[in-house]
């Protein structure tokens, strides 16, 4: 244990530009009956040292929750993948708003988008967030501001962002907060109810995820602490994440994370063996990525990792965590440093981590 302890703290760093001010480890094997929860450095700026049942923001990792009740809606009879996104839509008001949502080449492709495209990041659709600086600019100044899925998108067209396609629908791999949006629209106009609602419901309630819960849209759970990540210096901590919704929203710990990854990966949360196979096909070679973000294995709401001889899956996100667990040695990987300017640290750390743990 003491070797993943040197590792983490390695990287905490309270000064500079990305100062990392703490890291939570969760490493497990129940086969070897395994179970290292690590926590290291302090809460902020601030003296208040971090325990490791301490929750944070999950980010993008909220999408493979997203992914999976989309999945198990399909099991159910809701909608097919091949079903174009515009169609499965009941409200005329939201089919409306929506219907001018990707133009490329001037052509309007919105009616093209299925919701398998919209799993796997192949709609063609810019980021709300990433694709234009002024969504951060306008949140630093309005931090308070709470979000909806309409005044997110009314960002996105006033940035003109719907007539700057990547490309058309199937056509090119483009990681987008935008796609996970849609589809956390679509749980609520096919289930009638809210996705706080729905995520509780499916996932929270029968895996007892007891620390995890859709921030700015629930009510907290317990009292444990929340540790808050940065961008930079500046502390997001006071800011209203409730933009990050279905794609990236979710509050949880490295425990829950653990609990849900090896649900998930290891059939439970399905009705059908085929439909976790559908969601972990990562062999679509017919994927060609615009460079400006280059391209990962991606499946449904999963990411593919090979570190060394091993093959992992989960997510990771752009606050520094990341969720991978190995099916063949049924081993987790669940970590968090709280810095987005410094994910790639966050990848050497679990990197570093699956190495040391297979050569013991």
């Amino acid at each position: 244990m003491k070797q993943y302890e040197d590792f983490a703290n390695l990287l905490i760093n309270p000064d500079g530009s990305a100062p990392i001010y703490n890291c939570l480890l969760n490493i497990n094997n129940t086969k070897k009956n395994i179970n290292y929860k690590i926590a290291l450095g302090q809460i902020d700026a601030s003296d208040q040292k971090i325990a490791s049942n301490y929750r944070f923001r999950t980010g993008s990792i909220s999408k493979t929750f997203t992914a999976t009740i989309i999945l198990q809606l399909m099991e159910e009879g809701f909608l097919k993948l091949e079903d174009t996104f515009l169609d499965c839509l009941k409200n005329n008001e939201t089919k409306r708003i929506l219907s001018d949502i990707l133009f490329f080449d001037g052509i309007n492709y919105s009616s093209h988008i299925t919701i398998k495209n919209l799993l796997q990041h192949k709609s063609g659709l810019r980021d709300y967030f990433a694709d234009d600086e002024r969504f951060f600019e306008n949140i630093k100044k309005y931090p308070n501001q709470d979000w909806n899925w309409k005044n997110i998108l009314e960002k996105y067209f006033y940035y003109d962002l719907n007539k700057k396609g990547v490309s058309k629908p199937s056509e090119s791999f483009y990681y987008s907060d935008t796609n996970y949006l849609l589809l956390a629209i679509l749980v609520e106009e096919l289930t009638n109810k809210a996705y706080y609602e729905v995520l509780e419901e499916r996932l929270l309630n029968p895996l007892s995820l007891n620390d995890t819960y859709l921030e700015f849209y629930q009510n907290k759970k317990d009292t444990t602490p929340i540790v808050f990540p940065y961008h930079g210096t500046y502390s997001l901590k006071n800011v209203n994440t409730s933009f990050d919704w279905g794609g990236g929203g979710l509050i949880s710990s490295t425990n829950d994370l653990t609990v849900f990854i090896r649900a998930l990966l290891t059939g439970q949360l399905f009705n059908d063996p085929k439909t976790l196979q559908q969601m972990i096909n990562f062999e679509d070679d017919l994927i060609i990525s615009p460079p400006k973000k280059g391209r990962i294995a991606y499946g449904m709401g999963l990411q593919q990792k090979k570190i060394g001889t091993h093959t992992f899956i989960g997510h990771n996100s752009a606050y520094g965590g990341m969720v991978f667990y190995s099916l063949e040695t049924d081993s987790s990987f669940i970590l968090n440093i709280n810095q987005v300017l410094a994910i790639h640290k966050a990848e050497w750390l679990l990197k570093k981590t699956v190495e040391a743990f297979f050569l013991n």
